[in-house]
């Protein structure tokens, strides 16, 4: 089961490009088009959505999508979030139920000496800078429906540098202490913000939300042995065989027989997963040879270049030079 986002943020993007005036190639729309009257897209073609993103957006571009999202345009969780009686509540929801929105990256609440906060923990490699700040001012704006008024965090970090000038990054987080070139992506509030409750909360409509967010979480939970192995390896292709067997508490034996019993087996998964991944990364203009193979988890570049050859047909750099476009 490949990691997938849902379809209502993915339209919140193209509606407020489309609004910017920013194109995106027929190729990549027609893509997306193909998922039309489904709930979900895959992970992997929203990266290339990011990376068209990434090419014709100006600075700050992160932000200004951030800005522009809504309750609606995550669906349950949007509601779910919505129905809490305070940000420490929303949170919770956050961490718990986060991949109802999108699977690519991680939510954690953190404490320290400034307050509450929200650290967050990217797997996608596409437009990361750009990505992280569409999150970080999504919780902004979260933080100020939930608690009905205009609170500001007391801190940001951001594990990249600086992308558009700081008064822009002062319209979206207010006074906010803001630093970049950090160990972490968060999002810190005063403890009075964090456990800010301003109104009281119908206990019947959230125990509904939190049951529909219960069940929506469920249908997305990897059920068969095969897809916990293709879920795993899309998270994290570097994965080797024995990590995979031990992630799923079996040894490589009784993984490659019961992949096998249902009429597939791994080298399959793993080279149809690493080559969605290798075509997707190779957009990136920072992606060598040597980076692409580590990640995917190759002992050596030259390993990884005959597997790539015979995926495409083409070694690394004729690819790159014929496929890729040059990305600042």
């Amino acid at each position: 089961m490949a990691a997938s986002v849902t379809q209502s943020f993915t339209q919140a993007i193209l509606s407020q490009l489309a609004q910017l005036d920013i194109h995106l190639e027929d190729k990549l729309l027609a893509s997306i088009q193909q998922y039309e009257g489904e709930e979900r897209l895959p992970l992997m073609l929203q990266d290339k959505l990011w990376l068209e993103v990434e090419e014709h957006g100006t600075k700050g571009i992160g932000m200004h999508i951030g800005l522009a999202m809504q309750p609606q345009n995550f669906d349950t969780m949007g509601f779910l979030l919505l129905s809490s009686p305070s940000l420490s509540v929303a949170v919770d929801s956050l961490i718990n139920y986060s991949p109802l929105i999108g699977e690519g990256g991680q939510f954690a609440k953190i404490r320290n000496e400034q307050g509450w906060g929200v650290r967050y923990e990217p797997r996608f490699t596409a437009a990361v800078d750009v990505r992280i700040e569409v999150i970080m001012t999504g919780i902004a704006t979260g933080a100020r429906w939930v608690a009905g008024k205009n609170i500001t965090p007391i801190a940001v970090h951001f594990t990249h540098s600086q992308q558009a000038p700081s008064a822009l990054y002062s319209e979206v987080f207010g006074g906010a202490e803001i630093r970049f070139n950090q160990t972490q992506n968060a999002i810190m509030y005063s403890d009075t913000d964090w456990h800010f409750k301003q109104r009281e909360v119908n206990a019947a409509i959230q125990a509904q939300m939190l049951e529909l967010a219960n069940q929506q979480l469920n249908q997305l939970t990897p059920h068969s042995f095969t897809e916990k192995v293709e879920a795993l390896l899309t998270n994290q292709p570097w994965l080797t065989r024995s990590q995979i067997a031990t992630s799923l508490a079996v040894s490589e034996r009784t993984l490659l027989r019961r992949l096998q019993e249902t009429e597939t087996n791994y080298s399959n998964i793993a080279q149809n997963i690493r080559k969605q991944h290798a075509l997707s990364q190779i957009q990136r203009p920072d992606v060598t040879q040597e980076s692409l193979a580590q990640y995917l988890g190759y002992n050596d570049a030259s390993a990884f270049a005959k597997a790539f050859k015979r995926w495409t047909g083409l070694g690394f750099r004729a690819y790159k030079e014929k496929f890729c476009k040059q990305r600042r």
